[in-house]
């Protein structure tokens, strides 16, 4: 089912709506008729999927370590599907951070697939930050969900940060200091007391906020590409 889900996504362009159903929202209620070509899908289908890019992240990698540069690009266009999911419920800094990292990718996808050669430190360098857009994405949502006190879209949003920074820096090879780690933890840990819904007090939460965003923040200079 889970494969089915995914080319699914991947074969069309896709466009979202928030149906606020974790802040309570009826879900009863009929869903927008989406444009010829497009598939609506709910916000929380989304960041359920918010780690599906991994999968094909890994599979490219291990192409390119085999010189399968055509299978690589083929698994980069996929990831970059996802990443468009994510970036169509995003805002702000978020936004731009994976607008500016799909097309770092389709690039490096389309090199790729015309028989350009591209050394496994290349990819992994744009994976991390890809990763590092989705961690800021998810901080900002975070953030944003927490003014408007809908606990249970803080929770995921935060994990997905947490989630993705952990990715990222894998990815670029760095290990996360004591506080980088202490920093994901605490927010998976309080993520998770918000997605049950109880447990957890303002003040836990608005630590996990600023300190997971200061470990993203961190990570962004490390990763950033060189000027030119």
């Amino acid at each position: 089912m889970k494969k089915a889900v995914s080319g699914f996504l991947i074969a069309l362009t896709l466009v979202f709506f928030a149906t606020g159903a974790r802040a309570g929202t009826d879900k009863t209620q009929t869903p927008p008729k989406a444009p010829e070509g497009y598939i609506v899908v709910e916000e929380d289908v989304a960041i359920v999927l918010s780690d599906e890019h991994e999968n094909y992240f890994q599979k490219a990698h291990q192409a390119v370590l085999k010189k399968n540069y055509k299978a690589a690009a083929a698994d980069i266009r996929k990831a970059v599907a996802f990443l468009k999911l994510d970036a169509a419920v995003a805002a702000g800094e978020g936004k731009k951070a994976l607008t500016d990292s799909v097309n770092e990718l389709e690039k490096l996808a389309d090199d790729m697939g015309k028989g350009g050669v591209a050394s496994a430190k290349a990819l992994e360098q744009a994976f991390a930050r890809a990763d590092h857009a989705l961690a800021t994405a998810y901080h900002v949502k975070a953030s944003e969900s927490w003014v408007k006190k809908t606990t249970r879209e803080v929770g995921y949003s935060l994990k997905t940060a947490a989630d993705n920074l952990e990715y990222g820096l894998a990815w670029a090879g760095h290990k996360a200091e004591a506080g980088g780690k202490t920093a994901i933890r605490d927010a998976r840990l309080v993520a998770g007391k918000l997605i049950e819904g109880s447990g957890w007090v303002p003040d836990e939460v608005g630590n996990g906020l600023e300190f997971i965003g200061k470990e993203v923040e961190k990570f962004g200079k490390q990763v950033e590409p060189p000027k030119r």
